[in-house]
């Protein structure tokens, strides 16, 4: 096997594995709203809180996975010495956090 196939090999490798994250993630993430949703709409108000809290993971959840992608991306070009691309998506992942913070920060 050649270093070009190599490296096609590991790219597609890294790729179904991110691909995989924010697939088995996005479907954890619903089944949390959904287990809120569901305990909110049972009968009596016991639950409330709790199913409050469920639907609240799961939101946080689909949020964060995109960023969770953007932090094991640029892990993964650190590691395969890609130093260009790794900048790039630290950069874009220093944007979104400093986004976060100054979101936070207004309110």
């Amino acid at each position: 096997m050649g270093a070009a196939a190599e490296d096609h090999h590991r790219l597609q490798r890294m790729e179904s594995l991110l691909a995989g994250f924010l697939r088995y993630g996005g479907l954890l993430a619903s089944c949390w709203i959904a287990a809120g949703m569901l305990m909110g709409m049972s009968s009596g108000s016991s639950h409330e809180g709790l199913a409050n809290r469920c639907t609240a993971i799961g939101i946080v959840l689909l949020i964060a996975l995109p960023v969770l992608r953007v932090a094991l991306t640029t892990i993964v070009f650190l590691f395969e010495r890609d130093y260009l691309f790794a900048a790039i998506s630290g950069a874009v992942l220093a944007i979104i956090v400093l986004g976060f913070f100054l979101g936070v920060g207004l309110h």
